[in-house]
């Protein structure tokens, strides 16, 4: 190893956030995302719902109209704890950063995980522009008792630039500050490897993503295309395990196919159960 890699290393280890002081099983939540169709004709009975089916936690970008303090309102008549907001990169940059930690602070949330950024497939600049952006939008943050996070897709590990993955650049370049919110299904699904990107980044995701590893949902009815399903690809039990040994404090549970139907999020909540039983 490279002096100044094994430096750079150090350093980050001594200023990064970490999670893991007290390992524990980590807790069931789920994205809005996953139902949000259900969500947007009734928000709070959704919520309710999951909590009934056995979810501690909601992860949303999603606000359905509600200000910060209404949304904080209804998770907590809901019995949920609102543990992320999940947003856009251009809520964390210019003026918008200051709203967007107002916004936190007052649903009572203190972390922001970066929703998605499509950037060029061609032009490694266009991701060093949203590297610079991050960077400076955690350094704030920190400062405001807020953890900012940044959530993959496929698309960080199917493009490359040179032998590296965006995904690597990223990394590579990303604050010590920044923690992960790994997506193992879209991770798997973009030609990655979870666990050993897991194992490159430990201690550094307080939150992951458990979306089912399924191509080609065609046909399968509401309750089928959830986590641990028939065509989910993913090894849930060697990822589960590996995910609570390095502290993971929260497991996102988000299934896609049904958006109108919280079956997917409850069948997912009783194969996950049986894992961390």
């Amino acid at each position: 190893m490279r002096r100044r890699d094994f430096l750079a290393g150090a350093l980050a280890c001594a200023a990064a956030p970490s999670f893991a002081a007290a390992p524990r099983r980590p807790r069931l939540g789920f994205q809005v995302y996953g139902v949000r169709d259900l969500c947007e004709r009734d928000f709070p009975g959704t919520l309710r719902a999951a909590r009934e089916i056995g979810y501690e936690g909601v992860e949303t970008g999603r606000f359905y109209g509600r200000s910060a303090r209404e949304l904080k309102n209804i998770c907590a008549d809901a019995g949920l704890e609102l543990f992320a907001l999940q947003l856009y990169p251009w809520t964390l940059a210019g003026a918008e950063l200051q709203k967007t930690i107002r916004f936190a602070h007052e649903a009572g949330c203190r972390r922001i995980n970066v929703a998605w950024f499509q950037g060029s497939a061609v032009n490694e600049n266009d991701w060093q522009l949203l590297i610079a952006t991050l960077n400076y939008a955690a350094e704030v943050c920190a400062k405001e008792g807020l953890v900012v996070a940044y959530h993959n897709h496929d698309h960080e590990f199917r493009i490359r630039f040179g032998k590296r993955t965006v995904w690597d650049l990223l990394w590579e370049r990303f604050s010590p500050q920044i923690v992960c919110e790994l997506d193992l299904g879209n991770c798997l699904l973009g030609g990655g490897d979870p666990l050993a990107e897991l194992a490159k980044l430990p201690h550094r995701n307080p939150t992951v993503h458990v979306m089912p590893a399924i191509e080609d949902a065609a046909g399968l009815a509401p309750g089928a295309a959830g986590v641990g399903s028939a065509r989910d690809k993913m090894d849930w039990p060697r990822a589960v395990a590996a995910l609570a040994a390095d502290g993971c404090q929260w497991l996102t549970v988000k299934p896609t196919a049904h958006p109108d139907s919280i079956e997917d999020l409850r069948a997912s909540h009783a194969y996950l159960s049986g894992l961390l039983s």
